[in-house]
């Protein structure tokens, strides 16, 4: 480690050391400090100085496995380029163990496939055979994620090997799960820039004894990174920034535990205007004792709907944006970004996990869906207070049902709707304070606005959406017509 960056260092633990650590969830990077908390709503997350994070994060499933030290870099700064700021991604992949694949070095994470041996090897030079080995390949890619001011969403295994639906289980036993816990929080208790994801997928009940198993992975993860070595159910949580991930949301199992800081759940790949994307969303935004909630795995860009290529082809960053904004205007607190080709990091070199894959990964880092989250992200950001809520009722006609839905955000004193398909609105006075409204339209698809003008708050407000672009005035309703209808008190 650099002077420079030591120096740093110690002057941040010096001041985090005024800091509650109780209330708080402390993250530190390099050069970089960023202390994640829940807003005092229980709904968002924010930073140290009560700024928004709105996480958007990226699936980088198979990062770990499957790309070179210099290929992980070339990934890492397209996505900080292009506004994410979570990469998620997976140390015992779904795939590593059941096809014996092994990294891009021919590395395994396990010895034997025992989750009590890690493969560590003495030394970590990538210049001497038989020193760098699976978990130091794994510290590069902290590292240098942290280096670009990005998180790692770290998921220790993918819930295949303790939630088996097709192979055997790896944990099996409660101490097994504590055990790696422990190593790997441990390995990583110096990495602040780390968020851990449990689960993957699965149900963390379909296996007897399953929702034990997370929970002792996650007690073993919080004494690995506290330095403290005792299965004995409980442990300091205050240390560590977890979730778990799986179909429907994690609050179903996890909403009390107090490892448990935010809830992750998808609205995954079956069908276009898939309706989980708000109805997820709410349910927890509807939670005693809210916690953040975070849409994690929704439709890939360039994946098969419903896996059926042929019959009903694939998803386009409308439906992206749909799944993002519904979900952001229903209550999440993120949303993160899929891509066919990038989640498995598929091209010439590497086999496909999918057949549905078209195109090579280097080529899915621009599909437009990607370089269109950003646009979210910095909308939410600058919207979100502890006021913010979603409400319904601001719509008194147009709301729309099923692919039609228009789902809104309001304060006391702004409201903020989402209309996928350019259905009119009919706005209800008297719900925003103030003489007049300002009104403006925010473009999903380019990040720009168009101001409308200024209303009287007194009479009910009917909108209908601009063309949809330069070219094609005309073009008002239908998929891929969606724009944010801005409302602002004056």
């Amino acid at each position: 480690m650099d002077k420079p960056i030591t120096v740093i260092l110690i002057a941040l633990i010096l001041s985090n050391l005024t800091l509650k650590a109780q209330d708080d969830k402390q993250v530190s990077v390099g050069k970089t400090a960023w202390k994640l908390k829940v807003s005092v709503n229980g709904h968002y997350l924010v930073k140290e100085d009560g700024t928004p994070f709105f996480w958007l994060g990226d699936t980088g499933w198979e990062m770990l496995h499957r790309l070179s030290r210099k290929e992980i870099e070339t990934y890492l700064e397209n996505r900080k380029e292009k506004g994410f700021n979570v990469i998620q991604t997976t140390v015992i992949s779904e795939f590593i163990h059941s096809d014996r694949e092994t990294n891009y070095y021919g590395d395994s994470a396990l010895v034997n496939d025992n989750p009590e041996k890690p493969a560590v090897t003495p030394g970590s030079n990538p210049l001497v055979p038989g020193e760098y080995d699976y978990w130091d390949h794994v510290d590069y890619a902290v590292k240098a994620a942290a280096q670009k001011g990005l998180y790692i969403a770290l998921v220790p295994t993918w819930g295949e090997w303790i939630i088996p639906r097709t192979g055997k289980a790896l944990f099996n036993t409660t101490s097994q799960s504590y055990n790696y816990g422990w190593f790997i929080g441990n390995r990583y208790s110096k990495d602040k820039n780390i968020i851990w994801i449990l689960g993957g997928d699965r149900h963390p009940d379909e296996r007897p004894g399953g929702i034990e198993l997370w929970r002792a992975m996650a007690e073993g993860i919080a004494d690995g990174v506290n330095g403290i070595k005792m299965q004995e159910g409980k442990a300091d949580y205050s240390t560590t920034l977890m979730t778990h991930h799986s179909f429907n949301s994690g609050s179903n199992w996890f909403h009390n535990d107090a490892w448990t800081d935010f809830h992750i759940w998808g609205s995954y790949h079956a069908e276009i205007n898939n309706t989980r994307a708000w109805e997820l969303a709410l349910q927890d935004w509807n939670l005693p004792n809210p916690k953040p909630t975070i849409n994690g795995e929704p439709c890939y860009e360039g994946h098969g709907i419903n896996y059926a290529v042929e019959d009903n082809g694939y998803f386009t960053s409308t439906d992206v944006r749909l799944a993002a904004y519904w979900s952001a205007f229903s209550g999440a607190a993120g949303f993160t970004y899929g891509c066919q080709p990038v989640w498995q990091f598929t091209d010439e070199k590497r086999s496909k996990h999918s057949k549905m894959t078209l195109i090579p990964w280097q080529k899915g880092l621009d599909m437009p869906g990607a370089l269109q989250v950003r646009f979210l992200k910095q909308f939410m950001e600058e919207i979100i207070t502890p006021e913010l809520i979603p409400d319904q009722t601001i719509i008194m006609d147009g709301e729309g049902s099923c692919g039609s839905r228009s789902c809104a955000l309001r304060t006391k004193t702004a409201a903020y709707i989402y209309i996928p398909t350019g259905n009119q609105l009919k706005i209800r006075s008297g719900i925003l304070t103030g003489n007049k409204i300002s009104a403006s339209w925010f473009d999903p698809r380019t990040g720009s606005t168009i101001s409308i003008g200024d209303f009287e708050n007194k009479n009910d407000l009917v909108f209908n959406v601009p063309g949809m672009s330069e070219e094609l005035t005309w073009l008002k309703s239908g998929r891929g017509c969606d724009w944010v209808l801005v409302l602002k008190s004056k």
